[in-house]
C-alpha cells in the first residue's frame, strides 16, 4: 500500500572560451593561425583569426580566398561570395574562383547560376566543379545529366572521395542500398576523414538500423569537423533513438551555439522533451521556434501531439488533418487524431479514420488496441478480431510464461531482469499491451529511468485511459520524476476516483496532495490509511506528516 515501489498490474531519452583564448595566443600571426585552424577542420577559430587579419588589410587576396573557404565550410554561402567577388579582378585565382563561387551560389540555393560558372571546369579544380555541377543539377531535378556528371568526373579522378560520396548519396535516393555500400567503402579506402563519406556511411548503418555503428561513424566525423552542423545533428539523433537524452541535447545546445534558431535543432529538442513526458517543455520550444518549423518534416505531427495531450481537442484535429493531407496513411497521426476526435465525441468518424488502418497486415498493436475499442463503441463485429491482432504476436506462444517472470522478477525486487524481459515483450510486438507498458514503466522508475518510465506510463495510459491503475502508475511516475506535480495530482485524483478502495492509490494521492501544497486534503487522505497500515508503512505515513 504505503510501499515506494507501486504495485505492478499482474496477469491470471566551454569550447568557444577555448577557442577565443587561442586568438589571444596568435594575435602577431593571425594568418598563419587561421592556416593551421583550417588544416584542423576548426572553422570557427579560423573565421575569428581570418578576421583579424583582414581588419588588418582588408584586400589581402590570400585571407579573402582562406575567409571565403572558411566560410563555405560554415555553410554561409552569402558571405563567402562576397569574399571571393573581391578577387574577381585577381589573374592569380581565375582559374579556381568559379568552383568557389559556384558552391557559395549552391548554398544560397541558386543552382542555375552556380550551374553556369562550371560548364567548362579548369583542370586543377576539376574535382569541386564537377561536384557542384553534379549537385546543381540534382537540385534542379536533371538526374540523367547528374549521373553523367558524376561519371564524367569519377572516370577522371576515380579516388575522388568527394564524388564517390555524392554518387553514393545519389544511389541511396534510388533505393540501391547495395551499390551505395560500395561506393561508401570505396570513399572510405580513398579518404578514411572524409566528411561526405563519414556522414554516407553512418546513414547506410542508420537504414539497416545499426545505430551503434551509425553513432561511430557521425562520432568520428564530429571529432575530425567539430563545428561542422551535420554531423552534429546526426549525432544528437542517433543519441536520441538511443535513449542518450543528456548527450542527445548537448548536442543540440552547441548547434544552436553554432546557428541559432536551427530549425532542426528545435524540432529535435521538442520531440525528445516530448518522449520524455515534458508536455509543457515541448510546447514551449515549438512555440518559441515560430514560423522557422513550418516546413521541417514532422513539425506539424508533434504540434497536433502537443495538442492533444493538453486537451487541447479541436486544435489538435486541425494540426493532424492538415498533415495528413501531406502524409496520406501516417499510422501515428493517424492514431493521435483518431484518439482527438474519441475524445471530442466524434467516435464515429474517429473509427471510420482509423478502421482501414487497422485492416492492414502491418498495424501496430497500438492501433489495433485503439480500432478495437471504437468498433466496439460502434458495434462493428470487426473489432473482436482487432482487439485478438492486438493481443498476441504471431510467433510468440511463451507471452504467459515471460509475464510471470517478469512478475516473479519484481517481487524479488531483481529490476534489470524484469526490464529485460519487458524489453523483449515489447520488441515482440507487445507494446501495445497496457499491461506491459505500465509494468515497463514502473520498473524503469526503479531502475532510475524515471524519463522513460513516464514515456512507457503515458503508452499504457493512451491504451486504457480509464484503468484507474494505469492512471494511477502516470500520476505516480509523475510525481517520482518531479516533471508535473499538477498533473500527477490530476492523474491520482482520477484514478483514486475510478478505485476509491484501493489504499495504495490513495496513499499515492496522499503525497502528490503534500507535493502540491494542498496540505489540509493530504491530512485526511492519510487519516484513512492509518488503520490499515503495517509498522513500516506507519513510519513512511509519519515521514510525510512531519514534512506536511
Amino acid at each position: 500500500m504505503i510501499d515506494a515501489l507501486k504495485t505492478p498490474i499482474t496477469i491470471g531519452f566551454v569550447a568557444a572560451s577555448l577557442t577565443l583564448g587561442a586568438c589571444s595566443n596568435d594575435s602577431n600571426d593571425p594568418m598563419g593561425a587561421a592556416e593551421s585552424a583550417f588544416a584542423e577542420n576548426d572553422y570557427r577559430a579560423a573565421r575569428i583569426y581570418l578576421m583579424s587579419a583582414l581588419k588588418e588589410n582588408g584586400a589581402d587576396p590570400e585571407a579573402n580566398l582562406l575567409y571565403g573557404k572558411t566560410l563555405l565550410r560554415l555553410g554561409d554561402g552569402v558571405a563567402a561570395e562576397a569574399a571571393f567577388k573581391k578577387l574577381e579582378d585577381n589573374p592569380e585565382y581565375q582559374a579556381e574562383l568559379p568552383g568557389l563561387m559556384a558552391h557559395a551560389l549552391l548554398l544560397r540555393d541558386m543552382p542555375e547560376r552556380a550551374l553556369a560558372l562550371i560548364e567548362n571546369p579548369d583542370a586543377k579544380n576539376a574535382s569541386l566543379a564537377y561536384w557542384v555541377k553534379a549537385r546543381a543539377l540534382l537540385a534542379l531535378e536533371r538526374r540523367e545529366e547528374a549521373v553523367a556528371a558524376l561519371n564524367e568526373g569519377l572516370a577522371a579522378m576515380p579516388e575522388d572521395a568527394r564524388l564517390l560520396a555524392l554518387r553514393g548519396n545519389y544511389e541511396v535516393d534510388e533505393r540501391n542500398v547495395s551499390a551505395a555500400r560500395q561506393t561508401a567503402a570505396l570513399a572510405l579506402k580513398y579518404d578514411p576523414e572524409n566528411l561526405d563519406a563519414l556522414l554516407l556511411s553512418g546513414q547506410l548503418e542508420l537504414m539497416r538500423q545499426d545505430l551503434p555503428a551509425a553513432k561511430a561513424a557521425f562520432d568520428k566525423a564530429l571529432k575530425l569537423y567539430p563545428d561542422s552542423i551535420t554531423p552534429l545533428f546526426s549525432v544528437a539523433a542517433v543519441n536520441a533513438d538511443l535513449g542518450n537524452a543528456k548527450e542527445a541535447k548537448a548536442n543540440l545546445n552547441r548547434i544552436l551555439e553554432l546557428a541559432p534558431g536551427h530549425p532542426m535543432a528545435l524540432f529535435l529538442m521538442a520531440r525528445i522533451a516530448f518522449n520524455d513526458g515534458d508536455i509543457d517543455r515541448a510546447h514551449e520550444l515549438v512555440q518559441g521556434a515560430g514560423d522557422t518549423l513550418n516546413d521541417v518534416p514532422g513539425s506539424a505531427l508533434l504540434r497536433g501531439e502537443i495538442a492533444y495531450l493538453q486537451g487541447n481537442y479541436e486544435q489538435a484535429i486541425e494540426r493532424l488533418r492538415k498533415f495528413l493531407v501531406d502524409m496520406p496513411g501516417h499510422v501515428q497521426a493517424t492514431m493521435v487524431l483518431a484518439s482527438a476526435l474519441e475524445a471530442a465525441g466524434n467516435k464515429a468518424e474517429a473509427y471510420q479514420l482509423l478502421k482501414p488502418a487497422a485492416q492492414r497486415a502491418n498495424a501496430t498493436p497500438q492501433l489495433l488496441a485503439l480500432a478495437a475499442k471504437l468498433g466496439k463503441s460502434q458495434n462493428d463485429p470487426a473489432a473482436a478480431n482487432f482487439e485478438s491482432r492486438a493481443k498476441v504476436p504471431q510467433g510468440r506462444d511463451d507471452i504467459a510464461l515471460k509475464m510471470t517472470e517478469a512478475g516473479q522478477a519484481i517481487t524479488a525486487k531483481q529490476w534489470t531482469k524484469a526490464a529485460a524481459i519487458y524489453a523483449d515483450l515489447r520488441a515482440a510486438g507487445l507494446d501495445g499491451n497496457a499491461i506491459i507498458m505500465n509494468n515497463s514503466a514502473l520498473v524503469q522508475l526503479e531502475l532510475g529511468n524515471k524519463a522513460q518510465a513516464v514515456s512507457f506510463a503515458r503508452a499504457a495510459l493512451a491504451l486504457t485511459p480509464d484503468d484507474p491503475n494505469v492512471l494511477d502508475t502516470l500520476g505516480w511516475t509523475l510525481l517520482q520524476s518531479g516533471q508535473d506535480k499538477g498533473e500527477a495530482l490530476q492523474m491520482l485524483r482520477q484514478a483514486s476516483s475510478r478505485a476509491p478502495g484501493n489504499l495504495e492509490i490513495r496513499w499515492h494521492l496522499a503525497n502528490a496532495l503534500a507535493a502540491n501544497g494542498q496540505a489540509a486534503e493530504a491530512k485526511r487522505v492519510i487519516a484513512s490509511l492509518k488503520a490499515f497500515a503495517s509498522a513500516e508503512q506507519q513510519a513512511q505515513i509519519d515521514q510525510l506528516l512531519a514534512k506536511l
